[in-house]
């Protein structure tokens, strides 16, 4: 059962789901899969397991989650074991966060292709950082970084932009090449440099006909052309303990958690938000259910699209090796040793969780001294051609 929003207890995105996907109309397989999962998630419909207390035999039912990569219930986990393996990627140097940001005239170019545009925006933004950073006059070493898709604002609506976590360094003739304190490299060039790719490769799509739009492509291009393209460059990172903070929480973030759900009062959907044009004051907004589920499935992302990549000397292909060097070489530059985060690879989820967060979820929370072992399994439920549960 998701939580019910009538009797005091906050709703979940599951329950504007339940009540009213069925009004949608219109949706790809796709999208009809994801609003199934998140409706079922951890209910009776995935089955799931009985346990039992080994202490005082309190028995406690446990549901299947979908493991759908939208689904608000299912990120925590991915989260943790994610940002814990970026952990042993971690160099001893000063972190950037860089956002690039497209205006807002090509949003609808993207939404209409979002697998071609978002790939290119990926190489654009790519090919940009790592241009850049090369030249004599910037860095003078070859770069590489974490680069994480999001497609919305905090109000739903679709923003496409790539946040990217860079290293305060590169690589060049196997030497470890430190940029200055606090500055990575200028914002200014970065723009210019990142509208330049980006719309020479939307301009290359259009001409080999992966881009139809009605109306003229060209005349779209010029217009994004003269619109200001922001390349954002936050304060650095305090340390690699707040890179992993970051990273946790912005990776496997989706458009909205349940934790922003306010109310569902009849067909009024109520969530906070920061807005950003007013110091970030935390604000509610309302809508009707069915505009809230239309803007949620706007960040549906293309069956099988990566919306985390690794570039530079982090891609994957060479990320091992090369952070191996690159601690070499900065121990060398510094005179300290850096030793390699300790490895956890065959631990349980369970392990990983009472590990990171404190928290052992087998602990009985009646007796709160044993432990609860599976003793049962539950099928998930059969469902009729009309999408019902069949009777048993």
């Amino acid at each position: 059962m998701h939580s019910c929003s009538g009797h005091g207890e906050r709703p979940e995105v599951a329950d504007v789901f339940s009540r009213f996907a069925h009004e949608m109309t219109g949706l790809d397989a796709h999208k009809r899969k994801v609003v199934h999962d998140i409706i079922n998630c951890r209910t009776p419909a995935l089955g799931g397991h009985i346990h039992q207390c080994d202490h005082c035999g309190y028995f406690k039912s446990l549901y299947n989650s979908c493991m759908n990569r939208h689904c608000p219930k299912c990120q925590t986990l991915k989260q943790a074991r994610w940002s814990e393996d970026r952990r042993k990627d971690l160099l001893p140097v000063e972190y950037f966060h860089m956002v690039f940001t497209i205006p807002s005239v090509l949003h609808p170019l993207f939404r209409s292709f979002p697998r071609t545009c978002c790939n290119l925006l990926f190489s654009a933004v790519s090919q940009t950082l790592q241009e850049v950073a090369a030249s004599p006059s910037n860095l003078g070493a070859r770069t590489g970084f974490v680069a994480v898709l999001h497609t919305w604002t905090q109000t739903l609506l679709y923003h496409p932009h790539i946040h990217c976590v860079v290293p305060g360094g590169g690589l060049e003739n196997n030497r470890w090449i430190s940029c200055r304190p606090g500055f990575f490299l200028p914002v200014r060039i970065l723009s210019s440099v990142f509208r330049g790719k980006l719309l020479a490769k939307l301009q290359q799509a259009v001409s080999r006909g992966e881009i139809r739009i009605p109306e003229d492509p060209c005349a779209l291009l010029r217009k994004a052309a003269l619109k200001p393209w922001v390349v954002y460059s936050k304060p650095p990172f305090s340390g690699p303990a707040q890179v992993l903070r970051y990273l946790g929480r912005y990776t496997h973030r989706i458009a909205i958690s349940n934790g922003r759900m306010v109310s569902l009062q009849g067909r009024t959907v109520t969530f906070g938000y920061r807005d950003r044009n007013d110091e970030g004051r935390y604000k509610l907004i309302s809508m009707d259910a069915c505009e809230f589920i239309r803007r949620f499935l706007m960040h549906v992302l293309p069956r099988g699209f990566m919306r985390i990549r690794h570039f530079g000397f982090l891609s994957n292909a060479v990320r091992r090796k090369s952070v191996d060097l690159c601690r070499r070489l900065i121990a060398q530059g510094d005179g300290h040793e850096h030793t390699p985060e300790v490895q956890h690879d065959h631990e349980t989820w369970q392990q990983m969780l009472m590990r990171v967060a404190g928290t052992d979820i087998t602990l009985c929370p009646v007796c709160g001294t044993g432990h609860l072992v599976r003793k049962e399994i539950i099928p998930p439920q059969k469902w009729t051609v009309t999408g019902k549960a069949a009777s048993p």
